[in-house]
């Protein structure tokens, strides 16, 4: 199993898509062993992919899409200016406002940075904001998205691991609001840190609070509709993702009337572009998982770190240094399809929840999504700003202890995590 594994590394390396490394690198295994016929290539991608959970993924591609083309983010924009505005670096804070409101939305993090961005970025500039730091906020702000449900990262991981996925987006409401929270601290300081007449706040204004709330409500009816719904029984995650294409339809050609039905062809072609980024990086990456477990590569891993970590602690400090260095390097669902089916196990070994587990994941990897040399949404985030990201990654280093803070309160004080789903149990 070593040989296919540096194959699939060394494909990486060169520059090859992600899932055609690992495509390849399980053919090569399969050659090497005749006991194992090559008809299991398309048996175990189509098993893959033949999943009511993984449905969820193309809904809610497309929803996000509706929301985005509808008008949604510009009027939570609006709305939360509104609430902000009395505060020194409002702009800043509205940005992780607005991304947290639209993550419940869209579900993808490069997708809320750049329906966010494109309109506060160059408000931002117009303040006198460095852009630089301007973006790094962008580029986390966004990041948020994979840790407030709904979430799309949190639909790939439940479907690897066996764990509900209606558990997780409650599990991942904590500390997804405690992320926003310490970025806002983030855009404060640095306002405080600009001077006295730096993004000075204005006066309070409610009337403007009330019109801008009223008219983003229905943009903001979607995250309520679907963790009430979950909660409630009424319908599971992918139920959901189908009811916010639904709501997503009815909001933007009925009520904001931004989008019209010759627009929906082209809104349903992007999200199956999107997709099928996904789901194929989902059928390779499961054949290569099956491999791996075939060789009992969990099993021997897992007696490898018992003879070498002793207790739960130590473990927990070994995941989050594994999930953060992979976060760097690999895209996040290519990371779950490629070593959850390893770390999985591992964390069951020593006692972790699973959902304990599927959110420490998720926050790893989406702190990930600002850290180079990969870095999704620092890539979209300085795209939009016109920054390099040599220049904004210097930025990025308070911001990323922000996260790291939220990271560790998650990873040793669990009930952070699980007191919502506990909750919410029958």
């Amino acid at each position: 199993m070593i040989l296919p594994v540096l194959v699939m590394l060394g494909l990486i390396v060169v520059g090859m898509p992600v899932a055609f490394a690992l495509g390849v690198g399980a053919l090569g295994s399969l050659l090497t062993e005749p006991s194992l016929p090559l008809t299991l290539v398309p048996q175990r991608m189509f098993t893959a992919l033949d999943s009511w959970p993984i449905m969820a993924v193309p809904l809610f591609m497309l929803a996000g899409g509706l929301m985005d083309k509808g008008g949604m983010s510009r009027r939570i924009v609006e709305f939360a200016s509104a609430c902000f505005s009395f505060l020194r670096g409002s702009l800043g804070m509205v940005t992780v406002l607005a991304s947290m409101v639209f993550a419940g939305i869209s579900g993808s993090s490069t997708a809320d940075t750049a329906a966010v961005g494109s309109i506060m970025l160059p408000a931002m500039r117009e303040k006198g904001y460095d852009m630089r730091f301007a973006a790094a906020l962008q580029a986390a702000s966004g990041a948020i998205g994979p840790v407030i449900p709904p979430s799309i990262l949190m639909i790939v991981i439940g479907y690897v691991t066996g764990t509900s996925v209606a558990q997780l987006f409650l599990a991942g409401v904590v500390p997804g609001v405690l992320i926003g929270l310490g970025l806002m601290v983030v855009a404060y300081r640095q306002a405080l840190k600009e001077g006295p007449g730096f993004d000075a706040p204005v006066p309070f204004d409610t009337g403007k609070v009330l019109s801008t709330g009223m008219r983003a409500l229905p943009a903001m009816g979607l995250p309520f509709l679907i963790v009430l719904g979950i909660l409630g029984g009424i319908f599971t995650a992918t139920e959901a993702a189908a009811a916010a294409v639904v709501y997503g339809l009815i909001v933007g050609i009925f009520l904001y009337r931004e989008i019209g039905w010759r627009d929906l062809p082209s809104i349903a072609l992007e999200a199956a572009e999107r997709s099928s980024v996904v789901l194929f990086i989902a059928a390779t990456a499961m054949l290569f998982a099956w491999l791996v477990a075939v060789h009992q590569v969990p099993q021997l891993l897992g007696s490898l770190l018992q003879e070498h970590i002793s207790s739960r602690t130590l473990f927990l400090v070994f995941l989050n240094l594994a999930l953060l260095l992979i976060g760097m390097f690999l895209e996040s669902f290519s990371a779950v399809m490629v070593f959850m089916p390893i770390l999985f196990p591992l964390a069951l070994d020593f006692g972790i929840d699973p959902l304990h587990f599927g959110i420490l994941a998720t926050v790893n990897l989406a702190i990930g999504y600002i850290t180079p040399p990969y870095g999704a949404t620092l890539f979209v985030a300085c795209g939009i700003s016109e920054q390099t990201v040599r220049s904004v990654s210097g930025r990025v280093v308070p911001i990323l202890i922000a996260m790291l803070a939220v990271l560790f309160i998650v990873t040793y004080l669990p009930g952070t995590v699980l007191w919502l789903p506990r909750m919410a149990a029958p």
